[in-house]
């Protein structure tokens, strides 16, 4: 068999090898991804740790899927989670939509929404025995902004770190009453600390306000419950921060949410969607099945959470604060399952450079045509160069052409030489035949004059 008849052979051999290779990387090697959640006793921890545990069951091994292990790092906020996903020290975070904003640096991780999970609202509380010690009841959160004054003391109040979304919704409180300068407030500013190291302070007596955005039934505020009550926000407030930040919106405390006096009336306040995101280190496919494994557990996450009933209602749409991942935009328009990540690489690589790749493909077949004319060539002018060194020789015989001219029709027959380069050659045979029979009728010529002359002196 012709070497060139075996060359889309070892191009499919090629591809072949190729594509088991891609089936071996995408089955092979241990995934890890990191979920960044939030403190202990805040509601993001708690949802992080039910995440953690759904997507361990449902994804660590699956069938023609390579294992994937989930771990959650503890944080200081939605503002720190969202740090980690654009420095690729996590894949997977919790953040407050409308307060965190996606950093700007160069080489930072595209990020992009999954699923919208609960709504954080901001819990205001502040301690019994304050309210006791002013002889008043503190009912909003312009009395927060005055008890220092009636205390004739620093008022000791939790804030939130200042990458948490508590911190950033406080801020936007006090800008909008605008106290410029903190020290005016006559505040005792605590920043560190986790929800529920927070939460036990405040039980102490060692805290008097806690302001925590969280979800209903947060454990720290649980905590709280029996020991302080919420305070309500200025509508007007509500409303001149929504206009700011759209995705902060009014929101309503239930009352008796917690337990009877807690609150005792309903507690109008800031509320912002908790959205789980991904960064770019989560494929198509991937970020596919993790929804779809939060859709199929949805039951299961809202044991003891306050989620929405349809897991339709936590679709994240297209146009929202964080735009839709691709992987997630296949599962809710119900698509089959993306390709792999190295497969999907590789075909996102071909379409982005598809004019390249249809001028590559389609220059393979003259590319061959050349290339197989160029050997058959050379297969013409190897026995061209026999006939003219057997010329060169002086020993040309025609029956030594002639084999060449057979040999030269088997390759024909066997398909290794075109009929244009047989034609070709055969002329040239031909040629050298008809050149050769001319010499030896020279040479015969030449050869017998001599006798003649050697006659007519004898006669």
């Amino acid at each position: 068999m012709s070497r060139w008849r075996l060359a889309p052979l070892i191009v499919v051999s090629v591809i072949l090898v190729i594509f088991a290779y891609g089936v071996y990387r995408s089955l092979t090697g241990t995934q890890v991804i990191r979920i960044a959640s939030g403190t202990p006793g805040g509601g993001f921890y708690e949802v992080g740790q039910r995440l953690e545990q759904v997507l361990n069951n449902d994804l660590h091994e699956q069938q023609y899927e390579a294992p994937v292990v989930f771990t959650r790092d503890e944080t200081h906020g939605p503002r720190e989670n969202l740090e980690h996903l654009a420095e690729r020290k996590a894949q997977l975070g919790l953040v407050t939509e409308g307060l965190t904003v996606r950093p700007k640096e160069p080489g930072g991780a595209d990020i992009r929404g999954l699923v919208k999970l609960s709504s954080a609202m901001l819990h205001v509380v502040v301690s019994d025995r304050v309210s006791r010690q002013v002889r008043k009841p503190v009912t909003q959160f312009t009395d927060v902004i005055r008890l220092a004054s009636a205390l004739g003391r620093p008022l000791r109040i939790y804030t939130g770190s200042p990458r948490s979304g508590t911190h950033a919704v406080v801020e936007l409180l006090l800008t909008y009453y605008k106290i410029v300068n903190r020290q005016d407030l006559k505040w005792e500013i605590i920043e560190r600390g986790s929800a529920a190291d927070t939460a036990m302070k405040f039980v102490d007596g060692e805290i008097d306000v806690v302001c925590l955005l969280v979800s209903i039934d947060a454990p720290a505020v649980v905590t709280m419950s029996h020991h302080g009550q919420l305070v309500s926000l200025d509508p007007a407030a509500i409303d001149a921060i929504h206009t700011l930040r759209p995705a902060l919106i009014a929101a309503t405390i239930p009352a008796g949410v917690y337990n009877r006096d807690f609150p005792k009336t309903p507690i109008t306040t800031l509320g912002a969607n908790t959205i789980l995101v991904a960064n770019a280190e989560i494929s198509n496919r991937l970020a596919y099945r993790i929804v779809r494994a939060i859709g199929i557990h949805w039951q299961e996450l809202q044991s003891g959470m306050l989620l929405p009933e349809d897991f339709r209602k936590a679709q994240v749409k297209e146009s929202d604060y964080f735009s839709l991942h691709p992987g997630a935009v296949a599962y809710y328009k119900g698509d089959n399952l993306p390709l792999w990540p190295w497969f999907e690489d590789k075909v996102r690589l071909m379409v982005e450079h598809r004019d390249v790749v249809l001028s590559i493909g389609g220059g393979i077949p003259t590319l061959y045509a050349l290339l197989y004319a160029w050997y058959q060539r050379r297969r013409v002018r190897q026995l061209m160069n026999q006939i003219a060194a057997l010329k060169e020789q002086g020993t040309i015989e025609r029956s030594t052409i002639e084999n060449i001219r057979m040999h030269a029709l088997t390759l024909l027959a066997q398909g290794k030489l075109n009929r244009d380069s047989y034609a070709t050659l055969n002329e040239f045979i031909d040629a050298n035949l008809q050149r050769a029979a001319l010499q030896a009728s020279q040479r015969a010529s030449a050869g017998g004059k001599p006798s003649e002359e050697k006659k007519e002196q004898g006669a």
